[in-house]
């Protein structure tokens, strides 16, 4: 019997009337076998129709799937949510399918067209990244992990198509395995078949944890390699946060991870029993940012005595480059603009010349001001002033031309402060290239109107078949209009450096209740909730 119907459990007819000809459902489905297309798109869409009526009609997460939920109860919106939730994974199942069907058929055009065997099929991330609009590299990601799923395990692409575990899960299964064996992709996908309920409950990380123990069990004679290869790609990266915030993390090897984080807890512990203000994980993030900015340098006889310490920290001369307008240096308690920075991108001005000022940004009359331990506080802060100028009406930094090929610094510093990260669409990775847009063999010029910055995989795969790139209006352009050589498309505005002013309307004048002493603006004269 269930709780919500005391009466026990009626049959679908009877909680709901048989749809009459202006149903929805009916009208969407005579829309969609009026399609006209080809066989092959008639197919999909009948697929994708058939997923569809599976997610809502066996779904996994919920007692009782939505057509057998009463109308208007909480179990039909529980219904609704789970039943979305494992379209997205089902569809994720047959979107993995046409990524790998997309990458071989353009794979096959390359080799129509005469393409070399070595490059075919190598721009099939790239333009599979503006169809999907995600970034070039996640859409490599995505394409290899498809790969491996649709070629290598097939059991548990099977499982996602119907909507046994989820996407993430199977994602998660997939990344895990990138250098696995093909023949141990085929064990593990056995392993998850011969187990259905394997996954069930795990999240991402339990799963990958649990990747990793099935790896080394059955490639145990890989493990040196495999550790030696994944210590060389340790890395350290920055991703902007809100409010004048930055998350920077780094991929270390695992025991220097831990030495690390050992130091600074010790460090921040002794720091807060000495009176040190601040939160303990404040206080660690000011450890790291004084350990890197103001080590000292290490003596070439001191490191070789150390083991393992070739490098040398050296105490770095910074060239940051922010761009601030005049009024905000000149008035920063009344001007409440944005400043622009370098590798991050917008951030209230007032963060800027307050560091300038050498004070911490916040409200400064109860802030106190404390040196850091060891400091001698004569530490000095060179800074370098260029004028930048902008155009009122759009914000954007003024043309320059060069007839060179190559991009001379001061050109390539403005454009690399104009563009901010790479400027394929969807694409936020760091600028490594100045690129010309159009390029110099085709007559492109020099300038700043056609330059771009983008990544190294950008930059590389724009030259791989004929992607062309348009401009928008202005000079320089608006933006630019990507498509790519099979007809995926996506558009890349040009970020202005200093916001346009924007002339605001003067704030609604409310004179219905003048003189009355009731209506001062904090209750309404009715005592009931101004909201």
């Amino acid at each position: 019997m269930s709780i919500s119907d005391p009466e026990g459990p009626k049959r679908p007819s009877e909680r709901h009337p048989v749809a009459g000809p202006d149903d929805a459902l009916r009208a969407a489905a005579g829309q969609l076998t009026a399609l006209n297309a080809g066989a092959s798109a008639r197919e999909l869409v009948a697929e994708v129709l058939a997923t569809v009526h599976a997610a809502f009609t066996a779904t996994q997460a919920v007692r009782d799937p939505l057509p057998e939920t009463a109308p208007d109860s909480a179990e039909e919106a529980l219904a609704a949510v789970a039943g979305i939730a494992q379209l997205r994974s089902m569809l994720g199942g047959i979107e993995a399918s046409w990524q790998v069907t997309a990458a071989e058929r353009i794979r096959r055009d390359d080799a129509a067209h005469g393409v070399a065997t070595a490059k075919q099929g190598r721009g099939a991330g790239h333009e599979l990244a503006l169809a999907r609009r995600v970034s070039p590299s996640s859409a490599d990601l995505s394409l290899a992990a498809a790969r491996r799923l649709v070629q290598q395990m097939p059991g548990t692409h099977s499982r996602l198509r119907h909507g046994t575990i989820t996407h993430a899960q199977a994602r998660a299964v997939a990344s895990s395995l990138d250098r696995a064996q093909p023949h141990t992709c085929t064990q593990i996908d056995r392993i998850l078949s011969e187990g259905p309920e394997a996954l069930d409950g795990m999240g991402t990380r339990r799963v990958r944890a649990h990747m990793q123990q099935l790896i080394q069990e059955l490639e145990p004679e890989k493990s040196r390699e495999r550790a030696e290869r994944a210590a060389r790609e340790r890395h350290v990266r920055m991703q902007p946060m809100r409010d004048g915030m930055a998350r920077l993390t780094a991929v270390l090897r695992a025991i220097d991870a831990t030495a690390v984080m050992a130091t600074l807890d010790r460090s921040a512990s002794a720091l807060k029993a000495s009176g040190r203000p601040g939160s303990h994980a404040a206080l660690q993030a000011d450890l790291l940012v004084e350990a890197v900015l103001r080590a000292p340098e290490r003596a070439p006889e001191q490191a070789q005595k150390t083991p393992g310490s070739a490098l040398r920290f050296i105490r770095p001369s910074l060239d940051v480059g922010v761009i601030l307008s005049d009024a905000a240096l000149l008035h920063p308690g009344r001007y409440t603009g944005c400043a622009l920075l370098e590798g991050y991108g917008p951030l209230p001005a007032h963060i800027v010349t307050d560091t300038m000022a050498g004070q911490e940004p916040g409200r400064l009359e109860h802030a106190e001001h404390h040196e850091p331990e060891g400091s001698d506080g004569d530490d000095e802060l060179i800074a370098f002033y260029r004028r930048l100028y902008t155009a009122p009406t759009s914000g954007q930094l003024v043309a320059l031309e060069s007839t060179a090929r190559a991009f001379p610094a001061g050109l390539a510093k403005m454009i690399r402060l104009r563009d901010g990260s790479c400027r394929t669409p969807w694409c936020d990775a760091p600028i490594r290239h100045i690129d010309h847009v159009h390029p110099v063999r085709n007559g492109g010029p020099t300038s700043y109107a056609n330059g771009q910055g983008l990544c190294v995989r950008c930059n590389q795969r724009k030259e791989h078949g004929p992607w062309s790139l348009r401009p928008q209006s202005a000079q320089p352009p608006e933006a630019w209009h990507w498509s790519s050589p099979h007809g995926a498309i996506g558009r890349s505005p040009t970020p202005p450096l200093q916001p346009p002013r924007r002339i605001l309307p003067p704030p609604r004048q409310d004179t219905a209740g003048e003189g009355d002493p009731s209506r001062d603006g904090s209750q309404p004269a009715d005592g009931t909730d101004p909201g």
